[in-house]
């Protein structure tokens, strides 16, 4: 009998081992391996939560006007919701209801003290923007620009908004800006809106084609459907001020304004759908407002920048007294160049409730997408002005330490 090397004795050993049957997977291995897959989900999921829950309100905006779109009877005026009573009167009333329930009066009292930063900041929001937006539509005007006579009236009527009620207050936050200036500003801003922005309206709008105001009717209106549930949640909060506080966080309160101008924006736009009003919009004039919107939101900013930190290359004592500090320029930037549809779009329905339903929808138009627009640039800004801020603060604190050797 013949023996068998070591050799051919190894590669039978790995033969025999090749061909043995691979054990069927475990119960508990199928479980690791499901669970496995639950772990991604679940991780895709907390990924995209953040970005769902800062998002949610430009998405819905997209649905709302998709729905109008696909069925703009549901709820335009005259229609089976009768939205020219239950949404452009009950939905307004219940938005500044619930601004009025959020304005904490005592933050609001401490910070007014700062006369000068406010006086600044809304100055540029109600009076130096509205004026220079004028100034450019008149200059459209003058070279013959082929845009829809309406989108021009809606730039105009949206820059004499007052600025936003949250988010800037939130990206200021984010930036570690004056916080407390941007929420002072911000509730301020829109409070004087009620009265500055139907005024400069009507200076503006009535000498560029877009007819007068009756302005004694729109303070009527303003008073009852914004002025009025206003002041009612204002007393309400300064009674209760801790129980509404937590009522508001409970009820989601923040979400349910929104919620109610998402309501408003579909009836809008529903009548304008209904009208065959955007029938008379081209793809150039969404374009061209688009673009004016980006330019003005960079402008305005830069601005706001300008005037707050006074960059004079010699060093002067009255320079630096007026200069504002870093933290506040950031407020001042994003309380100036921010708008509001929240305010916008209320005050462009009051403004324009006896006219054509429709034309609401396209007035507006200039307004949404510059609220799109301002999310996304104001967004893109937080990270630069964080590191802005944060060397200064690092530079204050090396002089501080250098002082003190």
């Amino acid at each position: 009998m013949t023996t068998k090397s070591s050799e051919e004795v190894d590669a039978l050993e790995i033969k025999v081992e090749s061909n043995e049957e691979q054990p069927e997977p475990s119960v508990q291995g199928m479980l690791r391996q499901d669970g496995n897959n639950k772990s991604f989900s679940s991780i895709l999921a907390s990924k995209l939560k953040p970005f769902v829950k800062r998002y949610w309100f430009l998405a819905g905006l997209g649905f709302v006007i998709g729905i109008a779109y696909a069925d703009p009877t549901i709820a335009k005026s005259n229609g089976p919701l009768e939205a020219q009573y239950s949404i452009k009167y009950g939905a307004v009333a219940i938005i500044f209801f619930l601004s009025g329930l959020s304005l904490r009066t005592a933050v609001l009292a401490k910070e007014i003290l700062r006369i000068r930063l406010h006086l600044t900041t809304q100055v540029i929001s109600l009076l130096l923007i509205p004026a220079f937006v004028y100034g450019i539509t008149l200059f459209f005007g003058r070279v013959h620009l082929n845009i829809n006579s309406y989108l021009i009236t809606g730039l105009i009527i949206a820059a004499c908004c007052p600025t936003t009620v949250s988010s800037n207050v939130v990206m200021t936050k984010n930036a570690r800006g004056n916080e407390y200036a941007a929420c002072t500003n911000a509730a301020l801003g829109n409070v004087l809106g009620i009265f500055v922005s139907p005024l400069m309206v009507n200076a503006l709008v009535k000498t560029t084609g877009g007819g007068g105001l009756d302005f004694g009717s729109v303070m009527l209106n303003l008073g009852c459907t914004v002025l009025a549930p206003l002041v009612v949640g204002q007393i309400i909060q300064y009674i209760w001020p801790k129980t509404v506080s937590k009522l508001y966080v409970k009820c989601r309160g923040s979400e349910l304004n929104l919620i109610c101008l998402l309501l408003l924006v579909w009836s809008i736009f529903s009548d304008a759908f209904a009208n065959q009003t955007f029938n008379a919009l081209r793809a150039t004039d969404i374009i061209a407002v688009l673009i004016t919107n980006t330019i003005f939101y960079v402008l305005y900013s830069l601005f706001c920048v300008l005037v707050t930190r006074l960059p004079w290359p010699w060093s002067l004592r009255i320079i630096e007294r007026l200069r504002y500090s870093r933290e506040d320029t950031v407020a001042v930037m994003y309380c100036g160049a921010t708008k509001t549809v929240a305010m916008g779009v209320p005050l462009i329905n009051v403004l324009y409730k006896d006219q054509n339903p429709g034309l609401v929808g396209v007035l507006s138009t200039p307004l949404i997408m510059y609220h799109i627009g301002q999310m996304v640039l104001g967004s893109i800004e937080v990270s630069i002005l964080l590191k802005w801020v944060q060397k200064g603060q690092m530079k204050d604190r090396l002089e501080g330490e250098e002082a003190s050797e």
